[in-house]
């Protein structure tokens, strides 16, 4: 069996071998299937040319319980045929959904267009429902349609002439509805995408579309975005269904000329009585699997696209199908040099050739401007975005050399908006540890400790539920600070030897602000290297060195009191200069 979906992604190919035991399986069933259902044809061939001349009623009640035998084990083989393509489903699902979700998840950034993870998931079911649904079922049976054209021929040439002729007009047909569908298959899965895009982006962001007044707005704008996809989607099913609709009539309307044709035959004494029914079936039969293959073809063509989104999203970094050296323990000695990044489009530069380097018991103070590409430079260095040009080491070895999950243990990271998920307090900390396989007691025992050093711990022993207490997507449900402190807590779980805070203090009180203060002298002090992101200098008193980005490059940097002296010298005479042009 062969759906044509075009190219396949290489682990989709393993996948499919993984399946291959089911899918001839349910190959063999078909065969089976299909030459029972011949049985209807010979039965009414024996009970016409037969019994009914004969009178022989013992004949005939022989006869109907053979093909009531035939029939019912037809069913339960069909029903079997079925089952395994279901289990194929399911295997497809347990082989490749963790693939594609770690795909996903390692996509350094999304660019316009690209599926969310929820619609790319949505789009490998769509594939996985076509490859062990109705539409495999029918490509199933194609190949048996010769065999109905064979005993056609047997019956008489006239007869497989006329299937012939049929199953050209439909072929035709389901040629057409393929090149009519693939021209409009691929705007209309682009704009279901940004469809989708926008609306969980609109529902992300509900309540700050109700607190502007934009509600009304955002749902009219993703009503239309919905529209054009819809549209599009419309445009291609009434396109199939004009095309099912004529393969329909088609069929329908040659087994009367087949009947025609067949008593015409019989009058001549060229076939028998019984041959005039049973040649309409074998018609019948024989063009009923082109029909429910163009019938399903809607379903084939958004498989087809599945397949061009997984193509793209498994055929990548393929590194991340090799395993990686299982390198020592780093130090925390972080180096960057010359690292790049684009926006997503790609036209434009968010950092260039920037260099920079953090030491283990040494904190990096990073300022500049909003929109100078500190946020982005933070990124970076948490391994969280992978650079478009020059390089990032830990211990002079490349972050790309390290497992990715392994490198994460030793990065803590507070990014700007806390990235918090949903599940507990302790959870969240604990980075859901619990799930990699690690011992509850040891988490226990890491996550206060973790709270303790970010000062934490008092706090959410007076939250209700204590570390139990459910924290929604995002740190619904706690304040900002309160949300920001937890993740202060998670960047210093299991004492990693590299912290890099990006604007943690935007949300804190003074209380909140001196725990970060006394948290990073702490990480300092047992030899950790500290970037720290921030605009408040009570945040920065303790830095051993800043480093001053703009415009998307390191303008200066160094001890942090040389720094500060350029920069006053800088702003003194940028005053002078203001003084004089007026």
């Amino acid at each position: 069996m062969k759906i044509p979906l075009g190219g396949m992604p290489k682990p989709f190919e393993v996948a499919l071998k993984a399946c291959r035991r089911y899918f001839w399986l349910a190959a063999f069933f078909s065969a089976m299937v299909n030459l029972l259902f011949l049985a209807p044809t010979i039965y009414m061939m024996q009970v016409y040319d037969r019994v009914v001349p004969t009178g022989g009623v013992l004949t005939l009640l022989w006869l109907t319980v053979i093909v009531g035998v035939a029939l019912a084990t037809l069913a339960a083989l069909d029903a079997m045929r079925v089952r395994i393509m279901t289990r194929a489903s399911l295997r497809l699902n347990r082989i490749l959904a963790g693939q594609i979700l770690n795909r996903l998840m390692m996509r350094p950034r999304v660019a316009p267009g690209e599926p969310s993870t929820a619609q790319a998931m949505r789009e490998f079911d769509t594939l996985r429902t076509t490859l062990a649904g109705p539409a495999a079922i029918a490509l199933m049976d194609v190949p048996w349609t010769p065999l109905y054209l064979v005993v056609a021929f047997m019956i008489h040439p006239a007869l497989g002439g006329l299937i012939i002729g049929g199953g050209a007009v439909l072929i035709a047909l389901a040629l057409a509805n393929e090149s009519s569908s693939r021209r409009h298959a691929a705007q209309n899965h682009r704009a279901a995408t940004l469809a989708q895009a926008g609306h969980d982006d609109a529902v992300g962001m509900a309540e700050v579309a109700r607190a502007l007044g934009m509600r009304q707005a955002m749902v009219t704008r993703q009503l239309a975005a919905r529209s054009e996809a819809l549209a599009g989607g419309v445009e291609i099913q009434l396109r199939g269904s004009r095309y099912n609709a004529l393969v329909k009539f088609t069929r329908m309307a040659l087994q009367s000329p087949a009947l025609g044709l067949a008593a015409w035959l019989a009058i001549r004494g060229e076939i028998s009585i019984g041959a005039i029914i049973a040649g309409s079936v074998l018609l019948s039969r024989a063009l009923q699997p082109i029909e429910q293959t163009v019938g399903a073809w809607p379903s084939i063509v958004q498989a087809r696209q599945a397949v061009s989104t997984l193509r793209n999203l498994l055929g990548e970094n393929d590194a991340l199908d090799r395993p990686p050296m299982l390198l020592p323990p780093p130090e925390g000695y972080v180096e960057l040099t010359n690292v790049s990044i684009r926006n997503p489009e790609g036209t434009a530069y968010l950092l260039r050739a920037v260099s920079i380097w953090l030491i283990p018991g040494d904190i990096l103070g990073l300022i500049g401007v909003s929109g100078a590409g500190k946020s982005t430079l933070a990124r970076v260095v948490a391994g969280a975005l992978a650079p478009d040009g020059g390089n990032v080491r830990i211990d002079e070895a490349n972050y790309t050399d390290w497992d990715p999950e392994e490198l994460a243990r030793h990065i803590g990271y507070v990014p700007q908006d806390s990235g918090l998920f949903a599940g507990t307090i302790s959870e969240n900390i604990c980075r859901f540890a619990a799930d990699r396989g690690d011992p509850q007691d040891d988490i226990d025992r890491k996550v206060i400790d973790a709270a303790t050093k970010a000062g934490v711990h008092q706090m959410i022993l007076h939250m209700p539920g204590g570390y139990n207490a459910p924290v929604g997507p995002g740190g619904q449900g706690l304040s900002g600070g309160q949300a920001q402190r937890i993740a202060l807590a998670r960047a210093l779980y299991d004492d990693p030897r590299v912290l890099i805070l990006d604007e943690p203090s935007s949300a804190l009180d003074a209380e909140g602000e001196q725990a970060l203060v006394s948290a990073m002298d702490a990480a300092k002090a047992r030899g950790a290297a500290v970037l720290i992101v921030a605009h408040r200098a009570s945040v920065l008193r303790n830095v051993d060195r800043l480093a001053v980005l703009s415009n998307g490059m390191i303008e200066r940097q160094g001890p942090q009191s040389e720094v500060r002296a350029a920069l006053a010298t800088v702003t003194a005479a940028a005053n002078v200069v203001n003084m004089k042009a007026r």
